[in-house]
Order: structure tokens, then C-alpha cells, then sequence
């Protein structure tokens, strides 16, 4: 993938207003076969089915912490970029990387064949999440038919999370050949936490720092490497992954 393409995409993302999901989640429902879930609060999500047999589903949140639905404020986002260093120019807010940074990766995979899950309210307790496995149960049980889930969400540059979830080492060892990463902790938890119920998953590092703050940074070296590399590791052959139990 050419590094200007990617830059034009991630500014796209980027560019969203701080304050609301709509315009992340309407750009992702706008894609064939998107399945999609809105209800003016933060239970929305949009899932596009990849076409491959041995699919992965690839997740992301279209929340930020300083969204309007929290209480947090109307903030104007905008960002500067220097040495290919992403960041605030309103002191007031961070860029919302956390996590549009990750959102755009979904969008620059979405031809890869794998599936997609654009999900709302995860900054305040996974809510779309949970509403997915509450209320659709047909729509959960697809989820758990991938061969395992991705997401992408996670400060630093060089690690992954797999949290509370029961995975094998064979999964672990899977998702450090092929990406070098080193696992950060069984701590906290996201997304892949709730709708991972048979299957494995992992959070990697898309290159943002000092998340839910003024001085939130996205370092475009580091967000470009994890797209390159989950590029090439999911282009090949696919080997599901059940959880433990």
C-alpha cells in the first residue's frame, strides 16, 4: 500500500467531528452488504460480512472519549502534523486517534475480503458491544464463526492485548510471528472482550500515545506499520482459533 494513500485515508478519519460516531458509522454503512444498527444513542454498529471462507472479523470503535453523548463538551478537533507526528490544535482536546486511527485502517482493508465491525460506546463500557450480544444473537453467533477476531485499538507501536480472554498459546504465538509484537498485559479490556465468546482475538498497536488527553499523538510510522503488516499476514491462508474453555 502506498504511504501517500494511506496518509490521505488516515487524515480522512482524522477529520471526523470529535463530538459524534454518525459520520464514521454513515461512511461505513454505506458500503455493499453492510448490515447496520442506529438508534440515537451509542448501541449503533456497522458490520460488512467479508467474503472469503476463512474470514477474520476486523474491529474498531467509532466513539471518542470526548463525544458529545458522554457530557464531555462540544470540542472542535483539528490537527496539525509534523514530522509525520499527529496532533491537537485545540488545547482543549486530544485528535481522537483512539480510535479513528483505527477506523481507517478498517476502511483501508475492506477490500481484503475479511469482515468488518464498526462499533459505538466503547470508551464508556463496550455499549454497542454488549448491545450485539444482547440483542443479536443471530448477528453474535456470525462473529464467533470468523476464524478469529482483530482489533485495532491499542496505544504504542509494538505490542498486543489479549486480556481476560481464555486464548491458547497457539494463538499468542500466531499473532507475535507474524506481527513481532510482545503482549502488554492481561489488563483492562475492549471490544474483542465481549464479542469474543468461542473464538480468539487480539488488540494491536496502531501507533497512538497519551490517548484522553490534550496531548494525544498518533505517530503515522508506526499507525502505517501495523497497516502493512496485517496487509500482508491476512492475505494469506487463515487458521481459526477457538477460545479455551
Amino acid at each position: 500500500m502506498k504511504k501517500s494513500d494511506a496518509k490521505t485515508v488516515l487524515k480522512r478519519f482524522l477529520s471526523f467531528p470529535l463530538t459524534s460516531s454518525e459520520g464514521i458509522l454513515a461512511t461505513f454503512a454505506a458500503l455493499p452488504g453492510a448490515i447496520s444498527h442506529f438508534d440515537g444513542g451509542k448501541n449503533n454498529f456497522v458490520y460488512i460480512p467479508g467474503s472469503r471462507e476463512d474470514r477474520v472479523l476486523l474491529v474498531a470503535h467509532a466513539d471518542t472519549v470526548w463525544d458529545s453523548y458522554y457530557g464531555e463538551g462540544e470540542y472542535n478537533g483539528s490537527f496539525t502534523e509534523r514530522f509525520g507526528v499527529y496532533r491537537s490544535a485545540n488545547p482543549a482536546c486530544g485528535i481522537g486517534a483512539d480510535d479513528r486511527a483505527g477506523c481507517a485502517i478498517l476502511w483501508l482493508l475492506k477490500d481484503c475480503g475479511h469482515s468488518l465491525l464498526i462499533v459505538d460506546g466503547e470508551e464508556h463500557g463496550q455499549i454497542g458491544s454488549h448491545h450485539i450480544a444482547d440483542a443479536y444473537p443471530v448477528l453474535f453467533d456470525e462473529l464467533n464463526r470468523h476464524s478469529y477476531m482483530l482489533q485495532f485499538d491499542r496505544r504504542n507501536r509494538d505490542d498486543y492485548k489479549v486480556y481476560s480472554l481464555p486464548v491458547g498459546r497457539d494463538f499468542t504465538d500466531f499473532i507475535e510471528r507474524v506481527t513481532g509484537y510482545h503482549d502488554a498485559g492481561r489488563s483492562s479490556r475492549t471490544d474483542i472482550v465481549v464479542l469474543c465468546r468461542d473464538i480468539c482475538g487480539a488488540n494491536l498497536s496502531i501507533g497512538y500515545y497519551d490517548e484522553h488527553t490534550a496531548e494525544e499523538s498518533l505517530v503515522f510510522r508506526d499507525w502505517f506499520q501495523t497497516l502493512t503488516l496485517a496487509e500482508a499476514f491476512l492475505a494469506k491462508p487463515q487458521t481459526r482459533y477457538p477460545l479455551l474453555h
